[in-house]
């Protein structure tokens, strides 16, 4: 018995190695099925043999296939994918052992459906293409496909942007990334471009233009170019963003999606908000004219009724279509994007004084005016929309024209709780806002393309740009309270109205010969440009107080229809101020530029460009105050140089210089002064313009069409940088502190900015895919700092010292990392998304010494989703959740005294970190946005 149960196994044995054998020997038939044109892999494509018509095989992420168990015989392989040319290629394995290698490179094909005509397109928004324009630009640039951009967790530019290579995103009250700090250089040193146009910001007094103006899905592709060329635009000391909008296709083409999902913040509170249909959207005094006399009842006070709603629904979609016409010489393209988003925050933030408290050395205690308790509810509807049209006359001319329009409404509710402590009897203030926004640009560009011979070909830009805004009736309602008192009383209520219009025309020309020097490739390019733009700001706010004591508050309607309780202390409000105001800009310029391959493996590219800056400015104040008007004109010679040495097909080093300048914000130059969330700012009629040199070195590996490696290092010298500063208020108390931009440095003492950057994209296993970016930036700038000391008992004393610290925004550490997964097989397509932004300081203070407030590390973590549902009508489900963590803004103070020796610590303890008592650092503000959740059907045609 024993020995049939060993002979038994020992068969059992021999059958499963002769089936291992057996499997091990057979034949595999593998290789890549690649686009014919661009190379890149066409992921999905299936490969069967003809003789029995089963799926085999299909292309994996990197275009690779494998068959496998094939016996000794002669096999028609077939190769197949939408859109393309099927493929037929005959295999012959001889030997069981044999690996036979086939690739397929497959030709676009149209598809004749009745009487539309569909194929494959979209190259200019794959991954390949975006690889190949970093590869080729003359310039150092970072590009983001739209088929990247389309399977992100992110749905405004302003939320993609943080994905780039040395980009950290400025966060609004949602949580959302508003605008770009590009290699530790802050928002006011970068630029926004649509096809290679500045386009004009509708925020009021700045320049910088709000990246989530933008749905993600409206774009091609998104470049970020970090080194100039003399035919580029010279304003732009961290880099330029441009948002390459969608061409007309080769042939018809249709898609569409729609998506809804919610924030889980309201799930837990509700959404609280108010009516704004009653808002009027002209102050009293345009209406009325200025000399008119306001009254309460010029003012609606349904926007001061809050009620609370269950979470409401988010949604989002879009459209595109486009085809050709007339033998394919006319080509449109018309889309349109649509978002309705609810998010908000919740936390606190900590008002310091400007004076701190003297203590022992090295003193600098610092003193508190308030904390606030902040929720903020709000909501953000998102439109955009934009047709491109171009007509080829023949092979050469040809025109493009595209006019793109988006616009904004975000409508907020704010409930404050500000108060300096939490024992009974002590102060407590609620506050309320209700704010509504509406932001809109609109760009409309004319583009010739001219080949006047054989060498010498002409390009031309006429643009229109207007951007504008609109927020009226900004309400803030202030109350006083008691802690442990259930009564709260009236004790302010402003009604704001701020509009904005920033409209630029604009014109480009520039002229390429093309030649021969000794036999290599040439070319020298002029050109010129000018921008006249118009500004035009407008404020104008109405204040209420109490009449004649503080009355007991119940709702704002009562309020009001009690008599003798507020009174309006101007009627005619504050338009007559600094704060309303014009501005004049003409900027033109001039460049010449060569370039020159040498013997096909070093191209050598430089020139110079000039630019001369015209201001001319004037407020609504009257005319007998000082800085009531003035003009400014400065011209800049930026010279700039670009080597690139070609290593081989694969491989290169490129090194750039180039010279550069910001220009301050609008109403950073004039006289004025509005509140903040956190400060009062004012204007800085002194200020000048920021100059800097850039020099760049990177080294560039593109091992196939999708993949890269991207490793460089940058430095930058910055004279004369912008920063907000916390200043004292002149002749006030120590509580009295405004937010002003001044000029740090100067000639002799220019800021320094220096880093190393690393990209990588990297395709493994078939079906997975990992990519990220690390990026460290260390700048430094050197001013004066004073410390506030104790010198005797009763007695203080002020020290002078040298604070050499980074500049503001700047982000030591900065790192994404994605990884990816593609089924083709299922048309499934997963990815994990995670961001790391280092410590950085978010405000600035401009006197005291090791008072600066500095925003913490943060780590968001995201995940996204699509699923095909159909191949035949292409539908797909898709889906995104973001901020998983919950990740939360925190911004500290790092005092360099012992903070366990300030007054009113009892208070202060309750929202701080402490190791046994002792608090090295102080939370200044903190927020938490909640988790977002969205999920959709996605239809392509």
């Amino acid at each position: 018995m024993g020995r049939r149960k060993i002979t038994h196994k020992l068969l059992c044995l021999g059958g499963l190695l002769i089936v291992l054998i057996t499997s091990s020997n057979a034949a595999i038939v593998k290789g890549k099925i690649l686009d014919s044109k661009s190379n890149e892999a066409l992921i999905g494509a299936v490969v069967f043999n003809k003789d029995n018509n089963q799926v085999n095989a299909s292309a994996g992420l990197d275009g690779t296939y494998s068959i496998k168990n094939l016996a000794p015989g002669t096999y028609t392989i077939v190769a197949q994918f939408f859109g393309y040319t099927t493929l037929e290629k005959s295999v012959v394995i001889t030997d069981a052992n044999q690996i036979v290698t086939q690739d397929f490179m497959m030709e676009q094909q149209m598809v004749n459906l009745g009487q539309v005509k569909v194929v494959a397109s979209g190259e200019k928004g794959s991954d390949n293409y975006a690889r190949s324009e970093e590869r080729n630009a003359d310039y150092v640039m970072n590009v983001m496909s739209a088929k990247t951009i389309q399977l992100l967790p992110d749905i405004t530019i302003g939320d993609v942007l943080q994905r780039v290579s040395g980009v950290v995103t400025e966060r609004s009250q949602t949580g959302g990334g508003k605008y770009a700090t590009i290699r530790g250089m802050n928002k006011q040193y970068n630029y926004t471009t649509i096809d290679g146009v500045i386009i004009p910001s509708p925020d009021y007094g700045n320049r910088y233009v709000p990246m989530d103006l933008f749905p993600s899905e409206m774009v091609e592709r998104l470049e970020v170019i970090k080194s100039l060329t003399p035919d580029m635009e010279g304003s732009a000391i961290g880099g330029a963003m441009n948002l390459v909008l969608k061409d007309a296709p080769d042939a018809f083409i249709f898609s569409a999606d729609a998506a809804t999902g919610f924030d889980q913040m309201f799930f837990n509170k509700g959404f609280m908000s108010y009516n704004s249909n009653v808002i009027n959207p002209n102050s009293p005094e345009q209406i009325y004219g200025p000399n008119y006399k306001a009254t309460a009842n010029n003012f609606p006070l349904g926007t001061l009724n809050y009620k609370d709603a269950p979470a409401p629904p988010n949604i989002v979609s879009g459209f595109t279509i486009g085809d050709r016409f007339f033998d394919n010489k006319f080509g449109i393209l018309a889309s349109a994007n649509y978002q309705n988003v609810y998010s908000g925050s919740e936390g606190f933030f900590m008002k310091s004084q400007q004076i701190p408290l003297p203590g022992p050395s090295p003193g600098n205690i610092p003193e508190w005016d308030y904390m606030s308790n902040r929720n903020y509810y709000i909501q953000q509807t998102r439109g955009a929309a934009h047709i491109k049209m171009d007509y080829e006359f023949n092979t050469k001319h040809k025109i493009t024209l595209y006019t793109v329009y988006t616009e904004m409404v975000q409508k907020e509710t704010r409930i404050d709780m500000d108060t300096d402590n939490t024992q009974p009897g002590s102060e407590q203030d609620p506050a309320f806002r209700s704010q509504i926004i509406y932001e809109h640009i609109l760009n409309t560009t004319l583009k010739g393309y001219d080949s006047l011979g054989s060498h010498l070909f002409l390009d031309w830009t006429g643009a229109f740009a207007r951007a504008w805004s609109n927020e009226p009736d900004w309400d803030d309602l202030g109350l006083l309270g008691t802690v442990g008192e259930p009564q709260t009383y009236f004790s302010s209520l402003s009604r704001v109205w701020q509009q904005s219009t920033d409209q630029d025309f604009s014109g480009y020309i520039n002229l390429t010969y093309n030649f021969k020097i000794a036999g290599q490739d040439a070319f020298i390019k002029v050109g010129a440009m000018n921008r006249d733009k118009s500004r035009d700001d407008y404020y104008n706010e109405y204040d209420f107080a109490a009449l004649p004591y503080q009355p007991v508050f119940t709702n704002i309607t009562t309020l009001f229809n009690t008599p003798n309780t507020v009174k309006l202390i101007d009627s005619t409000g504050s338009a007559q101020s600094s704060n309303s105001y014009s501005v004049q800009e003409d900027v033109m310029a001039y460049y010449l530029m060569g370039k020159i391959n040498i013997l096909h493996r070093v191209e050598l590219l430089g020139g110079m460009r000039i630019e001369n800056t015209s201001q001319a400015f004037v407020d609504d104040e009257p005319i007998t105050i000082p800085g009531q008007y003035g003009s400014k004109q400065y011209t800049d010679y930026l010279p700039s140089g670009q080597v690139k040495v070609i290593l081989n097909d694969k491989m290169a080093i490129r090194a750039s210089y180039f010279a550069s300048i910001s220009r301050p914000s609008f109403i950073d130059i004039l006289p004025y002064q509005l509140s903040t969330d956190e400060y009062t700012q004012i204007g800085n009629e002194y200020l000048k313009h920021t100059t800097a040199n850039n020099y760049d070195l990177r080294y560039e590996f593109f091992p196939s069409p999708s993949e890269q490696l991207l490793a460089g290092v940058f430095y930058k010298q910055i004279y004369d940088p912008i920063e907000l500063g916390i200043i004292p208020a002149p002749g006030g108390g120590p509580s009295a502190t405004f937010e002003q931009p001044i000029n740090i440095g100067g000639d002799s003492n220019p800021a320094i900015n220096y880093g190393f950057e690393l990209q990588f994209s990297k395709d493994l296993f078939h079906k997975f895919k990992i990519s990220g970016n690390y990026t460290y930036t260390h700048s430094s700038i050197t001013i004066p700092g004073l410390y506030e000391l104790i010198s005797a008992p009763g007695g203080t004393q002020r020290v002078v010292v040298s604070e050499t610290r980074p500049l503001q925004g700047q982000a030591d550490n900065v790192a994404n990392l994605s990884l990816i997964y593609k089924e083709p097989k299922i048309g499934l397509e997963v990815e994990l998304a995670a961001v790391y932004t280092g410590k950085s300081i978010a405000f600035v203070s401009t006197e005291w010494y090791g008072l600066d407030l500095w925003q913490m590390p943060m780590t968001r973590l995201d995940f996204s989703f699509d699923k095909k549902l159909s191949k035949k009508i292409k539908l797909s489900l898709y889906g995104k959740i973001n901020n998983i963590l919950n990740t939360p803004l925190i911004v500290r103070m790092y005092p360099p005294s012992a903070y366990d020796n300030i007054p009113r610590t009892g208070y202060w303890w309750a929202n701080q970190d402490s190791n046994n008592g002792y608090i090295s650092s102080i939370i200044v503000e903190k927020a938490l946005y909640g988790q977002t959740y969205l999920m959709g059907l996605r239809y392509r045609f």
